[in-house]
């Protein structure tokens, strides 16, 4: 069957929105109002006159080139914003009302020829469409009236090519076709099984090959009635048409070309050629050079061998992919012959230098005031001329968080941070171990070394970090992260009194929570695997995302165990950790209509400590509860387990470490208005907790597998969220629904005149966030 959504989404007029159901059109009325003091003459003639003015200025600075073009930026804006007012009316019109929608037969006459041709175009040959307007008062409804009846199903598929080595290419993916017997008939398969021959042949060199050589026949006179008379069975046959007596011609590539071309608008008269080849491939070089070596590793595109469609556009990927080239080009010409190819790719390289900056204000996880931040980066290309890149980037921002018990204090969050980082494009592997295999995966390799600074209620901590990481990613849905380097020297300056207080008693309980904020030295090994098939651009399609993260801390310890002492006549007395530690993330998409969607996720993890410390970093902790986690819980403060938040002397509520994480969300994501942009609406339920596993935590905090259910703490709430496309602001008001800590259900005991007071046990926590929590 055909789902309502999909002939819904063929009826581009949509009703006026009404106030709550009940037949009163308020943006209808905003609309009229606007009309009282709009004249659309006066708008149009506005258009030529812009468009007047625009050509004058033009004429004077004719032999200006740079003139003509602020010039011709200049009136684009003022002529698209005449424009919209012309079409669309003034504010009152176009942005806060609504057009009236008129009821038009010839436009419902031709949406029932559209469902028609789409059910026919899905298979349903004999369906029939009619509909049947209700007329009440001065409204009308319009009910269309779909009869589907028998579909049609493929009951063979044979393929007929001609050509022995283009046939052997087609029945070798036969696996991948998209025309399949006992699969409903769908038109766009046929489309889709077009384009996807043609890319088999022109990957094999049949460069001249186009999709319409592919014909089809389709014998509709068969009725399946060995089962019931309820479908409708068709046989297709597939025509390859190789060309002129079916030997076509397999492409060779003669020549591989590569030019870097000056900036744009500076004539090559004013630049030396330098030419040079490489690998039998011939480079150019007029303004800047590059490294012929790295280069060779990202064209695929090789002489002597078959023209191929793949190799040629991931070559334009992988340029792209650098970071080092604002615009890649790629033509060919054909020789003498008709049979041999010369490519040429053509690249025009982005500014050496690049400063960006960028202030906001902290929103993501933050309960309370949004605090300011800041952002300076600076970036360097091709450093050493092998497509190298160095970024500086120096970060600063404050969070101002209140109290968290009421009182009127506001705890100041301070953070500094100066990461610098050097890119490879390639693998820096002894040997050049692993290059060629990986050329054509988008390798990376990183080497970084940070320093930040963080001034938070309970604690002054820096962390000065060396790191190298690898990363390739095999294809457009898979990503591969590998740091075989990653050592850290953290160190707590300051703990807040109260705070120190606690720790120590925590510890003569036999928690040593008190070790993860000594002076300490960091060393792990780490690997990240992303698999992830959202679009990049536009709301989630019909996706899964899977992210698991396995990380080893301490390792190179245990192989050379007298590193210890080295360290620490270099360094000082150290703390060293010893762990091991993972984290699963997995999220499901499933679209509902056009701008709806049900979204699932399940995040979990947990870390062991084996070190004489029995403790990990404060870093690698799990927390759960904030705008990406819990909703209904202030952020990190849920847990462990079911003991009750951790206070200290001063009321100041803080962090809830765990060394196991089991969060799951489930949310409805929908459509509200559109203001400039999207107003989306989320419904949401959210469960889980953090607990401890080791020996010397509480009856309360550890995870216990008779009790852990009754210590899922479950949650509930909407949100707003204002996609700007670019941009998407979002609120979620989170409610506690069960909380572990009481043992109890406790959405009942939400008082709607004390929805904000946080010492109530549930009230109304809001969090701000931007972009989606998953």
């Amino acid at each position: 069957m055909i789902n309502d959504s999909e002939l819904d989404g063929l009826i581009p007029q949509k009703p006026n929105r009404r106030l709550l159901g009940l037949p009163f059109f308020p943006y209808v009325g905003l609309y009229r109002f606007g009309e009282l003091f709009y004249n659309r003459e006066e708008k149009q003639r506005k258009v030529i006159e812009v468009t007047q003015n625009y050509q004058n200025e033009s004429r004077i600075h004719e032999n200006n080139a740079r003139k003509l073009e602020k010039i011709q930026r200049r009136y684009a804006k003022k002529l698209e914003k005449a424009q919209i007012r012309a079409e669309q009316g003034n504010f009152w019109m176009r942005v806060l009302g609504e057009a009236p929608v008129y009821y038009r037969l010839s436009e419902v006459t031709q949406n029932v020829e559209k469902m028609q041709k789409y059910l026919f175009n899905n298979g349903f040959f004999e369906a029939k469409v009619g509909f049947k307007p209700d007329t009440i008062f001065n409204r009308i409804r319009v009910n269309y009236l779909v009869t589907e009846n028998r579909p049609t199903i493929l009951r063979e598929v044979d393929y007929q090519v001609k050509n022995y080595f283009a046939d052997s290419i087609i029945d070798a993916n036969s696996k991948n076709a998209l025309l399949v017997g006992k699969k409903r008939y769908d038109g766009d398969s046929f489309e889709e099984e077009r384009v996807r021959i043609e890319t088999l042949l022109r990957n094999e060199g049949y460069m001249g090959f186009s999709r319409q050589n592919i014909s089809y026949l389709v014998n509709d006179t068969i009725t399946n009635v060995k089962t019931d008379s309820n479908f409708k069975s068709v046989d297709v046959k597939v025509n390859v048409d190789m060309g002129a007596v079916n030997k076509p011609v397999r492409y060779v590539i003669n020549s591989v070309h590569f030019e870097v071309l000056p900036p744009a608008g500076i004539p090559d008269s004013l630049f030396r050629k330098d030419t040079v080849t490489y690998q039998r491939i011939k480079y150019a070089f007029s303004d800047k050079r590059f490294s012929t070596k790295i280069l060779d590793s990202k064209i695929q595109v090789r002489p002597g061998e078959f023209y191929s469609q793949k190799k040629e556009r991931d070559t334009q990927q992988q340029l792209s992919l650098t970071d080092q080239f604002d615009f890649v080009n790629y033509s060919y010409t054909l020789d003498s012959t008709g049979r041999g190819i010369n490519s040429y790719f053509k690249v025009i390289p982005l500014k050496k230098y690049q400063i960006s900056t960028d202030v906001g204000l902290n929103v993501i996880q933050l309960q309370g005031t949004p605090g300011p931040f800041a952002n300076l980066s600076y970036k360097i290309r091709n450093v050493f001329n092998g497509l190298e890149n160095f970024e500086a980037n120096l970060r600063g921002g404050i969070e101002l968080v209140p109290g968290f018990l009421g009182n009127q204090q506001i705890y100041r969050s301070e953070e500094i941070g100066l990461n610098t980082s050097l890119f490879f494009p390639r693998l820096l592997t002894p040997a050049n171990l692993l290059q060629k295999q990986s050329a054509s995966f988008n390798p990376r390799t990183q080497v970084g070394l940070g320093y930040n600074y963080v001034n938070r209620p309970e604690y002054t901590r820096t962390n000065v970090k060396v790191a190298m990481t690898y990363s390739w990613q095999p294809t457009n849905t898979t990503l591969f992260n590998l740091s075989l380097v990653d050592l850290n020297i953290l160190n707590t300056q300051n703990i807040r009194p109260d705070f120190k207080s606690l720790l120590d008693t925590l510890y003569l309980q036999g928690n040593n929570l008190i070790n993860s904020f000594q002076k300490s030295f960091v060393s792990d090994i780490n690997f990240n695997f992303v698999y992830n098939t959202n679009p990049l651009v536009g709301p989630p399609k019909n996706a899964r995302y899977f992210r698991v993260a396995l990380e080893s801390g301490g390792t190179t310890l245990n192989v050379l165990p007298k590193q210890e002492d080295l360290i620490k006549e270099v360094f000082g007395d150290l703390q060293f950790y010893k762990y091991l530690r993972w984290n699963a993330d997995y999220r499901r998409y499933w679209p509902i209509g056009k701008k709806s969607a049900f979204i699932a996720r399940v995040n979990t993890g947990a870390i062991y400590s084996y070190g004489d410390s029995k403790v990990p970093p404060y870093e690698k902790y799990f927390f759960a509860g904030g705008s990406n986690s819990l909703r209904a819980w202030l952020p990190r403060r849920l847990g462990p387990g079911s003991s009750p938040p951790r206070l200290t002397s001063n009321n100041l509520s803080i962090e809830s470490p765990g060394e196991f994480l089991l969060e799951g969300n489930l949310e409805w994501r929908g459509y509200l208005a559109k203001f400039f942009g999207d107003i989306n609406y989320a419904l949401f339920i959210d469960a889980g907790n953090v607990w401890n596993l080791n020996s010397t935590a509480t009856e309360s905090q550890k995870f216990e597998a008779n009790s852990f259910l009754r210590e899922i703490a479950v949650g509930t709430g909407f949100g707003i969220r204002y996609d700007l496309s670019f941009f998407i602001l979002r609120f979620d008001f989170g409610i506690k629904v069960y909380d572990p800590a009481l043992q109890r259900f406790v959405l009942d005991e939400l008082q709607f005149n004390k929805l904000f007071k946080r010492t109530q046990s549930n009230f109304l926590n809001v969090n701000l966030g931007v972009g989606y929590p998953f």
